[in-house]
């Protein structure tokens, strides 16, 4: 038996479950083929001539127009095809719960996928690149944080990738030598954080409480930390990248800042995951 699938999209829905229902049937020979991307009244009487000629006796379909979806159901009838609307009936019920129109937009599910393993892949990316400890990630990322010791460049870096942006970081000490993979970055890609010495003080001591360990040492020292700043913030002039001062900004307001200038230098395109909240 013959069963044509089609779809405005990509049929996979459709496909789906049409052979969870096949499984239903023990030994029932059959074959499934699809036809994506139906999207005028042309196409749809293109696969029913192709139906009726290859006398496949059931068409399985999903449309989220539904003057596509009424279309296809009185043109099957009139050649005398069975005809299956998977996703009409739950669209009208929808809206008659909800009170709301459909979009009647196809193809939005396998967008809103894409999206979601995009947020998946850029998490596991930020935490691979994080504080500078894959080197050769920094050419793949969409943005390169760079700044001082808990300067926020890995909560940021961890709020850009759920937005679907791929974020590394690397720390900057003025007794390390800096990465050469750092310059091999387009510099429109890389954003320096700073911050105020007092609150960077605070930061610290508290960071070393919660390890246990005093506050007698050079890493909370005031002149230490001035010293810190000075050289990030002459490397970040020296690379002519834009500089944000998180002093008093929360992790989101940074890093809207730096979303705000990527999409300003168009280095977030459609293929990206939707970044709008």
């Amino acid at each position: 038996m013959r069963i044509f699938v089609v779809s405005d999209s990509t049929g996979e829905t459709a496909d789906l479950v049409c052979k969870a229902a096949l499984s239903q049937f023990h030994g029932l020979n059959y074959e499934v083929e699809r036809f994506p991307h139906i999207v005028k009244e042309e196409h749809v009487d293109e696969v029913l001539d192709m139906a009726v000629k290859e006398k496949a006796p059931l068409i399985i379909y999903t449309f989220a127009s539904s003057k596509l979806r009424e279309y296809i159901r009185r043109k099957s009838s009139e050649r005398g095809i069975l005809s299956v609307d998977i996703l009409g009936p739950i669209i009208s019920a929808l809206e008659k719960a909800s009170g709301m129109k459909p979009t009647e937009k196809p193809g939005l599910l396998r967008r809103m996928d894409e999206a979601y393993f995009r947020r998946i892949r850029a998490i596991e990316f930020a935490v691979k690149c994080d504080d500078g400890k894959y080197l050769p990630g920094l050419k793949k990322a969409d943005v390169v944080l760079i700044g001082v010791s808990r300067v926020s460049k890995t909560p940021v870096s961890m709020y850009l990738a759920y937005r679907g942006i791929f974020a590394a970081n690397v720390p900057l000490v003025p007794e390390v030598d800096l990465p050469k993979e750092l310059f091999e970055v387009d510099r429109g890609r890389i954003v320096g954080l700073t911050v105020e010495p007092g609150k960077l003080v605070q930061v610290r001591q508290e960071r070393l409480k919660l390890m246990g360990l005093g506050s007698e040492v050079n890493y909370v020292k005031l002149e230490r930390i001035m010293e810190e700043l000075q050289y990030a913030e002459e490397i970040m002039r020296q690379l002519g990248v834009p500089i944000i001062d998180v002093t008093s900004k929360a992790i989101e307001e940074t890093a809207q800042e730096v979303i705000s200038y990527l999409e300003r230098r168009g280095l977030l395109d459609e293929r990206k995951a939707d970044i709008s909240v």
